[in-house]
């Protein structure tokens, strides 16, 4: 300690004779009663104090000891589990610091001991080469008390120490206890948060199969009858409207129609399309040229895209025979699968099957096809549209790829849907006979006048004859379109058939003039047609 060397300092200075007089055998007698054995002694006793510093383990009170505390676990959530953990964590590094800093002043402390008894011992010997042996002896002896003082504080200050170190580390136990069992408590959350995170994963499991269960269960998007009834019209508006726009201005069809069952260049197709009837009803009425046109597209259309034996256009038949196979062995199932179950496995599949870039390109393949044949074919007839290149192209977009597209939404759909190419006759008619005309069948189908181009109404002026006959019937222009019913052979019409007619008898004017109908439309509505005057 710095003061207690001051003191000793100035008390007895290392180059100053305290008692001069005394000669230099004198202080031995001093000397000797410095060394004596109760010196020895209490020297020893420092010693001995000072040397088993480190194995002394002072004992706390049970009444000083810090009570211990725990929450209960069930009290803690993990946030606080961690912020436990942290404090532990922060006050035990406390506690080692604490630790070390007693140790480093207990350290500290043996150091100035030990220059103590070193200025002791100098002193000792500086006293006994002092004269007055009196006084050296009173002044040993007030040095000594004073440095016995001093080491009495010392003493007590590494008694409060020891204490002070044995509180940290009675302290430090228990945060190493608390430590111990957050660190359980951790371990034990962790655990359950394990077991928790997977039966989350089942319960995630069990959900996915479940909404996948009631996927299963719903029937697929079911596309609406409007929507093919639309399109269905609007297939043989696009029909009429590319007729109007290429073939209106045509001055050689008749002559070209005349020569098609005589002509050995003429293309198979319109010698499969038409017939002599068909030819000698252009030479008589050349306002019929436009509708022969319509029927030979919608004909083409009909047979290569449109017809019920067509699994999907664009598909394969190898394709074709496997999905077909299955369906049938889906019938042979336990349980056994119900039409609908079949025909919904059905529009899935091809919907998926659309999806697929080979199949989209394989059906754009077999539709350019399909229009480059026909407007070959057209060519011949209407030899005006053979100067432009690309003229295909237009009927490719406006004509083809809306049938392509009609008849996959047709497929696509879990119902059964059938155009009747032939006209549709039943007892209602008044006859049996497929090509004759009777006046019920206005009402029922959208019936043209081939002379005029005119649709014919209810009350348009006609000669009716006995059994109702008005005219006789040529072609089917737009034929009827049907929603199949599953449990009969019957059948909703979704579409009215438009039928050409040669009437017995010309249309009378009526006083007041005729307007004609605005549209060949569908019974759901859409976009008219203006009749033909």
């Amino acid at each position: 300690m710095p003061d207690a060397d001051v003191e000793l300092d100035q008390a007895l200075p290392k180059n100053k004779v305290l008692h001069p007089t005394l000669d230099a055998s004198e202080p031995e007698s001093f000397y000797r009663e410095a060394n004596s054995p109760k010196a020895e002694k209490d020297d020893a006793e420092i010693r001995a104090s000072l040397k088993d510093e480190a194995s002394i383990k002072p004992v706390i009170p049970s009444r000083l000891r810090k009570p211990q505390t725990r929450r209960s676990t069930d009290d803690l959530d993990s946030n606080d589990l961690k912020h436990v953990n942290r404090s532990l964590k922060k006050d035990n590094e406390d506690t080692h610091d604490d630790l070390r800093k007693a140790r480093r002043e207990n350290r500290e402390q043996s150091l100035e001991i030990r220059d103590l008894k070193k200025q002791n011992a100098h002193l000792k010997e500086s006293i006994r080469t002092q004269a007055d042996p009196k006084s050296y002896k009173d002044q040993i002896m007030s040095e000594r008390h004073k440095f016995y003082e001093h080491v009495d504080l010392l003493e007590d200050h590494i008694a409060h120490l020891k204490h002070q170190l044995e509180k940290t580390k009675l302290h430090m136990d228990q945060l190493t206890f608390q430590t111990r069992e957050a660190n359980e408590e951790k371990a034990a959350y962790e655990t359950k948060l394990q077991h928790l995170q997977k039966l989350n994963s089942r319960l995630n499991e069990d959900l996915t199969e479940c909404r996948d269960d009631i996927l299963r269960l719903q029937p697929p998007t079911q596309i609406p009858d409007s929507k093919i009834a639309e399109g269905y019209s609007s297939l043989y508006q696009q029909i009429a409207s590319w007729v109007d726009d290429e073939a209106e201005e045509s001055q050689s069809m008749e002559s070209r129609m005349s020569d098609i069952s005589t002509d050995k260049d003429a293309p198979e197709l319109l010698k499969a399309y038409l017939d002599t009837d068909l030819i000698r009803l252009t030479k008589k009425y050349s306002e019929a040229e436009p509708l022969i046109l319509r029927y030979i597209i919608q004909l083409h259309m009909h047979r290569l895209i449109l017809a019920d034996d067509i699994y999907l256009f664009g598909l394969d038949e190898h394709n074709i025979t496997i999905l077909r196979s299955i369906e049938h062995a889906m019938e042979s199932l336990e349980p056994k699968r119900d039409t609908l179950t079949i025909q919904r496995w059905r529009s899935e599949t091809l919907q998926a099957l659309a999806k697929i870039d080979g199949f989209q390109t394989e059906q754009q393949r077999q539709a350019t096809t399909v229009s480059k044949d026909l407007w070959t074919a057209l060519i011949y007839l209407i030899p005006e549209i053979s100067t432009d290149e690309h003229g295909w192209k237009r009927l490719h977009d406006s004509v083809t790829m809306p049938a392509v597209q009609l008849a996959t939404n047709m497929r696509f759909s879990t119902s059964c849907y059938r155009i009747i190419a032939h006209l549709p006759r039943n007892s209602s008619s008044g006859g049996a006979n497929n090509n004759v005309i009777y006046h019920p069948d206005i009402q029922r189908h959208t019936i043209l006048d081939v002379a005029t181009r005119k649709v014919l109404k209810q009350d348009s002026v006609l000669k009716v004859a006995e059994d109702g006959r008005i005219g006789e019937h040529v072609m089917v222009i737009q034929p009827l379109l049907l929603r199949m019913q599953r449990d009969s052979n019957g059948g909703v019409a979704l579409c009215k058939a438009t039928v050409a007619v040669r009437l017995d008898e010309p249309m009378a004017k009526r006083a007041k003039g005729v307007r004609a109908l605005g549209a060949l439309s569908s019974w759901f509505g859409g976009d008219t047609e203006p009749a033909r005057t």
